[in-house]
């Protein structure tokens, strides 16, 4: 946070109150438990969870790929795409 979450005055990273409102700042342990909420949110257990909790399941987990195909380099769409195709030249050659 670079802002006061009371008033929105800026604020310094070693400043514990506000200097405009004197409100305080949040503790480390309301610190640390938004890291985790973030990532619960963002790590692979916590987008699971979000799918399986989804009214539509279908549409989250294709909202979820979509955004995960999204973030890929093209560097990593070229090497999942040869991934791909050798295990399908392996599958062919065994039938």
């Amino acid at each position: 946070m670079n802002n006061c979450p009371s008033c929105g005055h800026e604020r310094s990273k070693t400043e514990t109150r506000c200097p405009e409102c004197g409100v305080f700042y949040p503790t480390i342990a309301e610190l640390i438990a938004e890291e985790e909420a973030y990532e619960a949110a963002h790590s692979l257990r916590g987008r699971w969870q979000k799918i399986l909790d989804a009214p539509d399941r279908k549409h989250a987990l294709l909202a979820e790929l979509k955004q995960w195909w999204a973030g890929l380099s093209i560097k990593g769409k070229f090497s999942l795409f040869v991934i791909f195709v050798f295990v399908f030249a392996l599958i062919v050659t065994v039938l």
